[in-house]
């Protein structure tokens, strides 16, 4: 016990072999061997005994074990229980544990990031396209929130991709139909289809709000839809005003007697879960195959804000909480701008309007 001499091949070496007593009274032994002189095994056991001595010792932190792909398995039951975008996460998740899986958590750096964003934009998505620079920012904030739970479970003592900054370029869809585009996709349609689109066109609603809505919110003879802040992605609550045509049409709806969901699948009886089969072929028999569901609720914004309503009128009505993100779904084009200078134009004394759509020689 304590220091001692051994040869090896030769060579003399001097190995440490203690019991340490903990401040508690526990014993813990030490091992070390291959050690080169006597006066260093002898500093290492004086070292170690004065560290059990002070209880630091045996706290010294264990060796990274938590791989990515098991940080996923330690978030995935919050995501599902505390995330309304629980399969969004679920998808964005699988790319990172494809990527990353068997890496270290603790051990991350901003390299790991930079070759998984250039492995992202070799691949493909279902658009045949690579994935947009939103939506990797998407993946890397996720396995940022992934991290940032296992250092509060104290399974990792930092988050080590804390200061990694993501792309924030802008991504911003502008594509919108009117009247006449929405018509052409609501005869193309299928019949279970078209009220879902009839609503998300009227109202602006979010294509999730629409699957998940019940009878219960719904008020045909106040023309209402109340949506409590739990049902909405903003967590606030608000009345949606329906049209003539939505009430017409949601009167036309059956009612299931197990399930209390507004959109119900024919086949099943119960909610609609996915509806991109059904829009996708609606919008490329009706020659939009650049049209997104998405595009529905930013046509709604612009084609209101066009027809006169106030901005803030139809934020309350779209359930957009900031002006910043209710801009990325106003779409202004030239022919508003044209209509602005008539209007300025025509307020002047004497002066002849310009024709809106006129344009200048």
């Amino acid at each position: 016990m304590g220091v001692s001499k051994y040869v090896k091949r030769g060579l003399t070496l001097w190995q440490v072999d203690e019991t340490l007593v903990m401040p508690d009274g526990r014993e813990k032994r030490f091992r070390k061997r291959c050690i080169p002189t006597k006066e260093q095994a002898v500093a290492l056991a004086a070292k170690v005994r004065a560290e059990a001595f002070e209880g630091r010792f045996f706290d010294r932190p264990k060796k990274p074990s938590l791989t990515v792909a098991g940080l996923w398995s330690l978030y995935e039951p919050v995501s599902q229980r505390e995330n309304r975008a629980a399969k969004d996460d679920r998808w964005r998740a699988r790319h990172i544990v494809e990527h990353m899986g068997p890496k270290l958590a603790a051990l991350l750096h901003q390299g790991d990031v930079d070759d998984y964003r250039t492995a992202r934009s070799s691949e493909k998505t279902r658009m045949g396209k690579p994935p947009a620079p939103a939506t990797q920012d998407l993946e890397v904030e996720l396995l940022k929130r992934m991290l940032g739970y296992a250092v509060r479970c104290n399974k990792i003592p930092t988050n080590p991709l804390a200061r990694v900054k993501l792309l924030k370029r802008p991504n911003i869809r502008r594509s919108v139909i009117g009247e006449e585009g929405f018509e052409r996709l609501f005869e193309a349609a299928s019949p279970p289809l078209r009220p879902i689109l009839l609503v998300a066109f009227d109202t602006g609603m979010r294509l999730r709000e629409i699957l998940d809505l019940t009878w219960d919110q719904v008020s045909l003879k106040e023309r209402t839809i109340r949506l409590a802040a739990q049902d909405t992605k903003t967590e606030t609550a608000r009345v949606v005003i329906l049209t003539s045509r939505v009430v017409d049409e949601l009167k036309r709806l059956p009612r299931q007697l197990l399930d209390p969901s507004v959109f119900t699948n024919p086949a099943t009886g119960q909610a609609w879960r996915d509806i991109r089969k059904m829009f996708c072929a609606a919008r490329k028999t009706a020659k939009l195959e650049d049209l997104w569901f998405h595009d529905l609720r930013r046509s709604f914004v612009t084609r209101a804000r066009k027809l006169g309503v106030p901005e803030s009128v139809v934020m309350r009505m779209s359930g957009h909480k900031t002006r910043s993100v209710f801009d990325r779904y106003n779409v202004v084009d030239e022919t508003d701008v044209r209509a602005a200078v008539g209007r300025l134009e025509a307020a002047v004394p004497g002066a002849v309007p310009a024709a809106v759509g006129q344009g200048t020689t």
